[in-house]
């Protein structure tokens, strides 16, 4: 029987408040603990959000994260951060990664930017970069080789997510991989990365999901299908739904929503696309979930797209 399921993928756009309580916080207007407390707010309404819409896991907003690869390059030792790069073809941008030497952990990676306790046991979700979206976004200063950078990071960061859920629990953990998809990779660049996401994944009960975004995930297909993951997750604004159905995905996340474009989307209009697919197709599992981040939107707009994931689900179940 077919389960059906939704989910956001990334990151939620803060308000102007917290904007602002931030710029207060880095002229040193305002304490750590007055930001935290507006953090907190945030949080707490984003959860309640994703709570009322019934998604099976819950983010925490992300909003701690000024970008997808600033809490893992601030908490690593050998690696730098310094000047700006375009963040793949949005007008945003991250502080670019330097990695000098063979990295290593300083202590806990993420803690001072996660908010778990607020979300119901069992239903977090975690998510990071791959392992190649971080490394090949970084400069490489440091004389290693690709393959010995990725397996450290792997390394690294799989030390985190263990030691997290036995802390939290985790319900799902999501490797972000735009890189993966923004070009084609050749293969044995595709298999070296299948083995990093297993080192990075290894011994973490959660569900494991990863997700290409920002370019066409046929690229990267059919060898993803591969990976030790249990999920796989597309952008469907650069990835062809009727060509994606040419191959056996058991558990699929259809990134269906627009996660750049402010317009909402016709439920009719989505489950007419789903069912196309799905009378080609019969995965096991298949959740309904935003192509990225919601952060491009403004936060009434992002917490529209939230509870469209529930219309969509709901809709679909009753047809499935």
């Amino acid at each position: 029987m077919l389960e059906i399921n939704g989910f956001v993928t990334g990151a939620y756009p803060r308000s102007e408040e917290l904007i602002k309580a931030f710029r207060k916080y880095f002229k040193k207007e305002i304490s750590r603990e007055e930001l935290k407390k507006k953090i907190l707010d945030e949080v707490k309404e984003i959860v309640e959000v994703q709570s009322t819409a019934g998604l099976k896991y819950i983010v925490d907003g992300m909003f701690e994260w000024h970008d997808l690869l600033r809490p893992v390059a601030e908490n690593l030792s050998g690696v730098e951060i310094n000047g700006l790069a375009r963040w793949f073809d949005n007008n945003t941008f991250y502080k670019k990664p330097i990695i000098t030497r063979n990295i290593s952990s300083k202590d806990s990676i993420l803690k001072d930017y996660i908010y778990p306790e607020i979300i119901p046991p069992g239903k977090w979700k975690l998510i990071l970069p791959d392992p190649y979206t971080f490394i090949s976004l970084s400069e490489n200063r440091s004389g290693l080789k690709l393959d010995q950078l990725l397996f450290r990071y792997a390394e690294l960061l799989n030390e985190e997510l263990v030691e997290l859920e036995i802390e939290y629990g985790i319900g799902q953990v999501q490797l972000s991989a735009p890189s993966l998809v923004w070009s084609k990779l050749d293969e044995d660049t595709l298999y070296l990365v299948g083995d990093a996401v297993e080192e990075m994944l290894k011994n973490v009960k959660a569900e494991k999901m990863i997700h290409f975004f920002f370019g066409d995930g046929l690229n990267v297909l059919p060898h993803v299908l591969e990976y030790k993951v249990d999920v796989l997750g597309f952008d469907l604004t650069r990835t062809n739904l009727m060509k994606l159905a040419e191959y056996d995905i058991e558990s699929i996340a259809l990134g269906i929503i627009d996660g750049r474009n402010s317009l909402i989307e016709d439920v009719e209009v989505v489950l007419k696309k789903v069912e196309k697919y799905l009378n080609k197709k019969e995965p096991r599992l298949l959740y309904i979930t935003p192509s990225c981040d919601l952060e491009f939107l403004t936060p009434e707009i992002a917490r529209e797209k939230t509870i469209l994931i529930k219309r969509i689900v709901n809709a679909l179940r009753e047809i499935f």
